[in-house]
């Protein structure tokens, strides 16, 4: 399959709402999670008011320009950290790929996109939560360098990359 990564867009916003979405994990056998829960609070806040100063995002598109997945940082303060918060010079990574193409090696590659820019963008590391039962996730997060620093309180892993 062919695809290039790009800079996001602001007409990618509502592409980059529904990777937030898909980049939630549902384990085997449970209902699909209600669309609204991207209202809640602590889940809008990884995307509301997109273009914040250090808001970063790139965009996997194939040679028809069809979005294919995402990968995004955000900064948070201590009160209002996310669920892969370790400290306010750390952004919160974020990544999804709609399904049809999972497994083709384009997370691994949006994930590298990322570490390059958020290395030239200052960062020293980077973040994340996620569950260790969703086992391709967390294998992709090992094999790129991010490990376990700590557990959230809902059995979520938060772990961590050195850039």
């Amino acid at each position: 399959m062919e695809y290039c990564i790009r800079s996001f867009e602001k007409q990618d916003m509502d592409f980059l709402w529904n990777m937030l979405y898909e980049s939630m994990y549902v384990e085997e056998g449970k209902p699909a999670l209600s669309r609204d829960i991207l209202k809640e609070p602590e889940i809008e806040k990884y995307l509301k008011d997109w273009g914040r100063d250090n808001d970063l995002a790139l965009i996997a598109v194939d040679e028809s320009c069809k979005t294919l997945g995402a990968v995004w940082i955000r900064l948070f303060s201590k009160d209002s950290g996310g669920y892969g918060f370790v400290d306010e010079e750390t952004p919160e990574l974020g990544i999804a790929l709609i399904p049809e193409v999972r497994g083709k090696g384009i997370g691994k590659k949006l994930m590298r996109e990322m570490f390059q820019l958020a290395k030239s963008a200052g960062f020293k590391a980077l973040s994340l939560s996620v569950n260790p039962q969703n086992v391709p996730a967390l294998n992709m997060y090992e094999k790129n360098g991010f490990i376990k620093v700590d557990e959230d309180g809902g059995g979520s892993w938060i772990m961590k990359k050195e850039l």
